[in-house]
């Protein structure tokens, strides 16, 4: 007689031990949708490369006057202005002084090239991305150049920045009307009204005094821009006022993220002596995050909570500009009527995004935290594997992420897909054998997958792995013929496995075709 292990839930996320978790977690999983309304194991979107072009070899040129034509192709497998209020608004006393930018603005002028192939705009990793009130989101890279993209997702080089690797970039309103962006180098704030001259021949340098750093992210707030300057903050007032150093940090600590909270700021740091366990990015959705060190570690950065969330599973960092919100929107404002203007806001977000990297192989790619519906549980989620040497930054644009990366030469940036599916990776909880007696032996014969009707061309396949050693082993059909079940319009598949063991993982792979993809509603493990 057949015993059972039965899995009908499958939107639990990643957990914290191997054996046991939350109702529908699993050990692991990449390229899964466990966040749509029903409880089922699919897949989710694929990703495709942004700012390719055919048969065309990049030129600089210092008119802006064309742009290049994009083909994008999948990866590899696996508005209004703001308007703040000058009440809120804060400004240094030393003013701002203004000189031209000495270095000529460059664009791609894609000319017909006699070899073919696929050429990318990129020439270096975007550690940055703006969406600025212009309709446009620029990249900003870590060799000096700037990127724009359009909302047909058509990418344009647009500048270069012969002071190197670009440590920060951000919005910024002024109280004379004006938009700005502002980037800064290693020593050099340099800003470009929006929308300006077409040619960023009106690039401006704001100042060449910042401290020297590894990073001088931004964010604005109350009509201010704040500058990570190593162990003090730099700030750009409402007016146009600067200072390098508006606020000390306690010393040994250098900032590297800033985040926006209620009109305030909050400042992640590491210390000098130990740099590789400090916040390297911080993120507000339902809840405050940040991801804290290279081991993969996510803490609350709420003040008061002091241990990790959870951690991603193969450890590895995320970029300050490699997090975002997969919505986000300030919606609400409170006002006092003796306030001169709001005192406090809420941002409207859900899912947290993380850009991770660097950790171990198999296992670095975007990974959202979080819920998208208040009965739903709090998950972690590797939705798009992307094995690359490094994610430089990710955003959200009208509801569409995007990732800009870096793999041994090449560059480039990946968008999620909304017209094809990604291979779904799916593996279980430990399962271990009943107690019995000792001359009784647990023999694991089958495993019974349920699913909606297999769409053409897809297919979904069964592994297993025996006491916790060795590799993965993929099972046949119980017929013997096949180990990829693909005939389509079926129900239900059955595979064999009657093996020995007192532990047993099991591995569900699921192909789509195209946008569709297999629905499995129940998995269930027959043993003896």
């Amino acid at each position: 007689m057949s015993n059972i292990y039965e899995i009908t839930s499958f939107r639990g996320g990643l957990s914290d031990d191997e054996d046991k978790g939350i109702m529908g977690s699993f050990k692991f999983g990449s390229g899964l949708d466990i966040r749509k309304r029903k409880d089922t194991l699919s897949s989710g979107q694929a990703l495709e490369e942004e700012g390719l072009f055919a048969s065309r070899s990049p030129s600089l040129s210092a008119s802006p006057s064309s742009s290049a034509s994009s083909s994008a192709s999948p990866s590899y497998s696996r508005s209004p202005s703001p308007t703040p209020s000058p009440s809120a608004s804060q400004s240094p006393s030393v003013s701002v002084s203004l000189s031209p930018s000495a270095t000529p603005s460059y664009s791609i002028s894609p000319s017909p090239s006699p070899s073919g192939g696929i050429t990318t705009v990129f020439r270096d990793l975007i550690l940055f991305f703006v969406k600025c009130s212009d309709g446009y989101t620029y990249g900003f890279g870590n060799t000096g150049y700037i990127y724009r993209r359009d909302a047909d997702g058509i990418w344009l080089q647009v500048y270069k920045d012969s002071n190197g690797k670009i440590k920060g970039a951000c919005e910024k309103p002024s109280s004379n009307g004006k938009l700005w962006i502002y980037w800064a180098t290693d020593r050099v704030l340099k800003r470009k009204q929006i929308p300006g001259r077409s040619d960023w021949n009106d690039a401006e340098t704001v100042n060449t005094n910042l401290e020297s750093a590894d990073w001088h992210t931004m964010v604005q707030t109350a009509g201010g821009l704040k500058i990570a300057n190593r162990d003090v903050l730099g700030l750009v007032g409402y007016d146009d006022s600067y200072t390098n150093e508006a606020l000390d940090l306690i010393p040994g600590n250098f900032a590297k993220t800033l985040v926006e909270r209620n009109g305030r700021v909050i400042v992640g740091t590491y210390r000098a002596a130990d740099p590789n366990k400090g916040v390297n990015a911080a993120i507000d959705s339902e809840v405050p995050l940040a991801q804290v060190g290279d081991d993969g570690e996510i803490f609350f950065s709420n003040m008061s909570d002091s241990i990790p969330v959870k951690r991603f599973p193969g450890g590895g960092k995320c970029n300050p500009g490699g997090v975002a919100n997969l919505i986000e929107q300030v919606n609400f404002f409170e006002w006092e009527e003796n306030a001169l203007s709001w005192i406090d806001k809420q941002s409207v977000g859900n899912l947290a995004i993380f850009g991770v990297f660097g950790a171990d192989s198999g296992t670095n790619g975007i990974y959202s935290y979080g819920r998208k519906y208040k009965n739903h549980p709090f998950t972690l989620n590797l939705d798009h594997l992307m094995d690359v040497d490094e994610i430089g930054a990710v955003t959200v644009v009208d509801g569409t992420i995007l990732a800009s990366y870096q793999d041994g030469s090449s560059f480039g940036v990946k968008a999620v897909d909304a017209d094809n599916k990604t291979e779904g990776v799916y593996e279980g909880l430990d399962f271990k054998a009943p107690i019995k007696k000792p001359i009784d032996i647990t023999v694991w014969e089958s495993a019974e997958l349920t699913m909606a009707p297999l769409p053409s061309g897809s297919w979904v396949e069964f592994w297993y792995k025996l006491d916790k050693t060795g590799d993965f082993v993929r099972a046949y059909v119980m017929d013997g013929s096949t180990q990829r079940y693909s005939t389509a319009s079926t129900k239900k598949v059955l595979f064999r496995i009657q093996r020995e063991s007192q532990i047993f993982e099991p591995r569900i792979v699921i192909h789509p075709s195209g946008n569709q993809t297999p629905e499995i509603h129940r998995a269930r493990i027959y043993f003896s």
